[in-house]
This record gives C-alpha cells, structure tokens and sequence, in this order.
C-alpha cells in the first residue's frame, strides 16, 4: 500500500491503495543467460515454466531438472536434462511490460482441429468469474488478468503487469498443476494482439475471448489457425471477429444500415 494524492476538481485528498509492483527477473538456462522479463513477482516458477514452453525450449515439464527462483535476487535458474540451443532473434513485442518472444511465425503452428462450442452467455459468464478472481486488477486497474476456462469453471488465474506474462504464468501453472490446454477457453483483460494469439494457438486453445480487441493481425491469424475471438465481452454483449466456437442463440441478422 502507498499513499497518494486523488485530485477531483479543485479538491485533493490524500488516499492509501495499491500500486502495481513490477521487477526485473533474469533468466539462466544450463547456466547460461537466456533474457529478462519484466514482470509482477507473483506465481514467477508458472511464469518460468511457461514462458520456457511457449518459446520451444522445453516440450515439457519433464525436461526441467532445476528450477530455483529469487525474487530477491531477481535471477530464476534452470537447469534441463538436456544441452538446449537457445534462439537468439528477439522480437520485441506489443505488449506491456517489455515483452520479447523469438518464435513469432505462424507457419510453426499447425491449424487447430477442435469440437469446443460455447454459448455466448456461458462466455460471458467466465469472464465475469476472472474479474472476481483478478484481485490484483480490481484494486488498482494496473495489471492484467489471464485464466484458463472450460464453459463451467475457471482452471487458472493469473496476473501480471504484462499480458503476455499472464498467459505464460496461465501455461506455467497447467503445466505444474498437469491441467490440459487444449480444447480450453483462454480469457483476458487485455488486447489480443497476434503474439498473443499464437500463445493460444501453442497452447491448442480453440477460444480466445478478451474485455477489450483484438488486433486484425491476430483476427487474420486466427482465421488461419481456426481460432474463435471473441472481443469487449460483457455482460449480454460480445464482438465475435472469428472462428465458429461461439454458439448463437439465433441466426445473425442481416447488417444495419
């Protein structure tokens, strides 16, 4: 908690609320110095592991001998059981927080094969159980929410400064907890960017649905890989810019205008 001045008007008062914390934590793979993420010290083993899986250094958990995080230090140590050469082309990506991936080409993922159909109102109905679940964003609107859905339940939560982060720590902690990606619901509080839907892609996650838009590079993405995106999903009301995984109650109407 900090304290700090809200100004309305002419009028000043002094308030105590949370402030977003972020740090730096470096990586180290086989003893060598992999890259730093940016990120919210929260869940930074889930947020490792997947971002490792996410970028195909590992395949698996399996293939992690070691891992040893110091938020204190900022430094997380990964030992694998085996040598691993690391890519060395960073792109920097859109997202806040700083975020770098090496593997952004779409062509390394394959179209996704899915049954998954969901009802708008079930859709809406996850996404009102991640906001009661983000704890960090509803305090201070500063920080991004991720979890890992099917249409009755959320799976996993995550946050972080960086959208992309939380969708690792999402990935991370499936990956810890042995929960499956795939045929799932991915949810945000952020832009679906097309980083961000190729992590869904990775993850074989069929739905993508966000409070806020995608991007129409990750709409054209996700008519490539057969990826549902849904957009400003609220309460009784959704964009749908892609895919057929969302269930209509009714036939689509004819354009306005």
């Amino acid at each position: 908690m900090r304290t700090y001045l809200r100004i309305r008007g002419r009028r000043a008062e002094e308030v105590s609320g949370e402030i977003v914390r972020e740090q730096p934590l470096t990586v180290f793979v086989n003893g060598e110095k992999f890259l730093t993420l940016l990120c919210s010290p929260v869940k930074l083993e889930a947020l490792v592991v997947g971002y490792l899986w996410m970028e195909k250094v590992i395949g698996a958990l399996d293939e992690v001998a070691r891992l040893e995080v110091s938020p204190v230090d900022g430094r997380a140590e990964v030992t694998l059981t085996h040598p691993v050469t690391l890519p060395t082309e960073r792109i920097l990506t859109s997202g806040c927080g700083g975020g770098i991936t090496f593997r952004i080409d779409h062509r390394l993922f394959p179209r996704l094969h899915s049954t998954l159909r969901v009802p708008a109102d079930r859709l809406a109905a996850r996404m009102k159980d991640l906001f009661a679940a983000a704890v960090h964003y509803r305090e201070s609107r500063g920080i991004h929410g991720a979890a890992l859905a099917d249409d009755e339940r959320l799976l996993v939560v995550a946050e972080d400064v960086g959208r992309h982060n939380a969708v690792d720590k999402v990935k991370g902690e499936a990956l810890l907890a042995g929960i499956p990606t795939e045929d799932r619901i991915l949810l945000s509080t952020g832009r679906v960017s097309s980083e961000m839907l190729l992590k869904a892609a990775r993850m074989g996650v069929p739905l993508v649905a966000s409070r806020t838009s995608p991007t129409e590079m990750a709409v054209a993405l996700a008519e490539q890989l057969n990826v549902t995106v849904c957009g400003y999903v609220r309460g009784d009301a959704l964009n749908l810019y892609a895919g057929s995984a969302l269930l209509l109650d009714e036939p689509v109407g004819a354009p306005r205008g």
